[in-house]
């Protein structure tokens, strides 16, 4: 949502255009990244007017955070226009970066005042390699099976031992049978992490759900951590796969007044690699 403020200017107010400024937005696909990793900042504005570009849009400076990318989409409609901007960034450093919101500068066609449009700040957590941000689910899910299937086998010798001890008492010829094995659950595949992820899309399709899925998509086409849609088409992926990656990437980061049709595209995409 944009934030709107009163401007003092320096310069004529004449020298601003006049715009209906309905939704100014930044946000990132992770807020919590390790060292060395990628990530996108996505910037949205939607204007009822049709223009062919916002030049009007000041994007946020970055700090020490690495930019290695800089897209700007226009799409124009008879509705209005939809401007996404994404930059791509890369974590050099630990800590704590807050990012200001990017803006846009213009005569709010409502009021007729010159009027600075702001979006939110985003805040980005760095951190060494290997703590929690590069822990896949899958990998506690299984972590934990294993800590299960131990605790149950420790538990089984320690009720089984006197029962073993008073039977070899008692017993005249009896032979001891097998001790029974634990079954450990098998190791969860990239399918398995696309399925549950589409699951919880198709349930609650919001953004948290959107980047989950967009995530498992990335890793069954064996990309790494924060890597671009071309990386992981370029990665050797499944040319069945290829359909779902470039629909997550439009439901991450296309223009909001397609997001409806892209997602519903994404799990049609999804639901055709994984039958």
């Amino acid at each position: 949502m944009a934030v709107a403020a009163s401007l003092t200017l320096a310069a004529p107010a004449d020298a601003l255009r006049r715009l209906h400024v309905d939704a100014l937005s930044m946000r990132a696909d992770r807020n919590h990244v390790a060292i060395g990793e990628v990530f996108h900042l996505a910037i949205r504005a939607r204007l009822r007017e049709d223009v062919a570009a916002l030049d009007e849009l000041v994007v946020p400076d970055v700090g020490t955070l690495q930019l290695e990318g800089d897209e700007r989409h226009v799409t124009r409609s008879p509705a209005g226009t939809d401007v996404v901007e994404t930059l791509t960034l890369e974590a050099t450093a630990r800590g704590r970066y807050t990012i200001r919101g990017a803006y846009v500068d213009a005569i709010d066609a409502r009021t007729g005042k010159p009027t600075r449009f702001s979006a939110d700040t985003v805040t980005i957590v760095v951190d060494n390699p290997g703590l929690a941000s590069a822990v896949t689910a899958g990998q506690i899910v299984r972590a934990l099976l294993i800590a299960g299937a131990l605790i149950l086998a420790v538990l089984g010798a320690i009720v089984g031992l006197p029962a073993l001890a008073r039977a070899r008492r008692r017993r005249e010829a009896a032979t001891v049978g097998p001790t029974p094995v634990v079954p450990v659950a098998p190791a969860r595949t990239a399918r398995d992490e696309v399925a549950e992820a589409l699951r919880a899309f198709r349930r609650t399709p919001e953004t948290a759900a959107l980047l989950r899925l967009r995530a498992a998509l990335f890793a069954a086409a064996g990309a790494k951590p924060g890597a671009t849609l071309r990386d992981a088409v370029r990665s050797g992926a499944d040319e069945r796969l290829r359909p779902a990656l470039i629909a997550a990437e439009r439901a991450a980061f296309g223009p909001a007044s397609g997001r409806d049709a892209a997602a519903a595209a994404l799990a049609r995409a999804a639901e055709a690699w994984l039958s």
